[in-house]
């Protein structure tokens, strides 16, 4: 439902000025002397509504203009509305303002404000035709045609109205019964052939859009995979790098052990070398050993004989005190022997020793010349290297006289070849 609030007018045809509240119930009746401003006062509402000055009804007649609203002498002219449809209410203002030096134009502005109960009021809208077409749709696209077809009736307007062709008045009906929108919408999502083919290709558009829209995505995943076979690509260039790095480092760890190996085997190779020398003194000894243990074989003769002089001490004693000298020098010999006897086992725990550390030198022997064939091994190819060397030094050596006699013959050649050569141009 649409109700009219409020209007003011303001140098409007021939209204100068009206602040005018309608009654919100009830029909409202305006009268007065003719040339009041009765129509004057309509126009206003519907110049507020639409923006447009009521064309005339007779076709002769001149056609007006916006410049015509405005109150003869004045400069401007402005209408405000103010009215209520169903929760809505629209306050639209309008104002018309003549061109300078009386050019015959005038240009209008405008702003609808919109307000809805329980919400904020939204940004008035200042646009013209926007204006115009919002105010449109809220009226229930009631425009002004229609309007004056069927509930806004001017002076002198029934004839029209009764002459009006029955095309219009369906084409009115419509609008008021809102079944414009009704067809438009109903042409609007009727099936046509074409509509399978436009569901087709807007299925196709539909997924070029989302491969195209997954381009960036797939471009960037392609990045990170080719960088990732890059960093994979370096990772095992710096792996194998490093493993070579390592397998060098294990060979002259391994070279390096080698020459420490050959300096410990030298090293044992002097201490057997001093163990040999140990062994010569051991046969020695052994043999000093042996002539102990015959003298102590001797001993029990000794015993005997020293009961003898015992017995015959009395007898002899002069003989006896002479051979008790040489049995005290015995004796002494004897401590002697023992002392070396001790000695004689000593040296034997060491020649054990000896023997075991002998064994050991063996098989330090053999790893030694383990060493020495992988030495020579080794050494083969340079050798082989450096034999090449000197041939080829040798042949160099041998082939560089030749070559100068050579050259020494060419040489003689071409200065006789020279000489016969001036004798025939002679």
């Amino acid at each position: 439902m649409i109700t009219l609030k409020h209007l003011t007018v303001e140098r409007f045809r021939l209204l100068r000025e009206i602040n005018l509240h309608f009654p919100q119930r009830g029909s409202i009746l305006i009268e007065g002397p003719n040339e009041a401003g009765k129509t004057a006062l309509l126009e206003s509402i519907y110049f507020a509504l639409y923006g447009e000055a009521l064309t005339p009804l007779v076709s002769n007649h001149h056609k007006r203009t916006l410049d015509d609203l405005v109150l003869y002498g004045a400069s401007q002219a402005k209408v405000s509305l103010t009215l209520s449809i169903g929760a809505s209410e629209l306050s639209i203002t309008r104002s018309i303002e003549r061109q300078a030096g009386g050019a015959g134009g005038a240009e209008q502005q405008v702003s609808v404000e919109v307000s809805r109960a329980g919400m904020p009021a939204g940004e008035p809208i200042t646009h013209l035709t926007a204006a115009n077409e919002y105010i449109i749709t809220e009226l229930g696209h009631i425009d002004g045609e229609t309007l004056r077809n069927s509930c806004f009736i001017e002076q002198k307007g029934l004839n029209r109205l009764e002459e009006l062709p029955g095309h219009e008045r369906e084409v009115t009906i419509r609008r008021l019964l809102g079944l414009e929108k009704l067809l438009s919408l109903t042409e609007q999502f009727k099936l046509t052939p074409d509509d399978e083919g436009k569901l087709l290709e807007s299925t196709q558009r539909l997924k070029l859009a989302e491969i195209q829209a997954r381009i960036p995505e797939l471009s960037q995943q392609l990045g990170e995979v080719e960088t990732a076979l890059d960093a994979v690509t370096v990772s095992e260039d710096l792996a194998e790098s490093s493993q070579q790095e390592a397998d060098i480092a294990e060979q002259h760890l391994s070279l390096e052990q080698l020459h420490t190996k050959r300096t410990g085997l030298k090293a044992r190779l002097g201490r057997i070398q001093h163990l040999q020398k140990a062994d010569t003194i051991l046969g020695e000894i052994i043999v000093a050993y042996d002539a102990i243990a015959e003298a102590q074989r001797e001993l029990p003769e000794l015993d005997r004989q020293i009961a003898e002089l015992d017995r015959s001490e009395r007898e002899e004693l002069p003989a006896l005190e002479k051979r008790v000298n040489d049995l005290v020098d015995l004796t002494r010999t004897f401590g002697t022997l023992e002392r070396m006897s001790n000695d004689l086992l000593t040296i034997v725990s060491t020649i054990k020793q000896l023997e075991q550390e002998r064994k050991q030198y063996q098989e330090l022997q053999g790893h030694n010349d383990e060493l020495d064939e992988e030495i020579i091994r080794a050494r083969l190819p340079v050798d082989q290297v450096q034999q090449a060397l000197h041939e080829l030094e040798e042949r160099r050596r041998t082939g560089r006289p030749q070559l100068e006699a050579r050259l020494q013959r060419l040489e003689n050649l071409r200065e006789r070849l020279a000489d016969l050569q001036q004798a025939e141009e002679a």
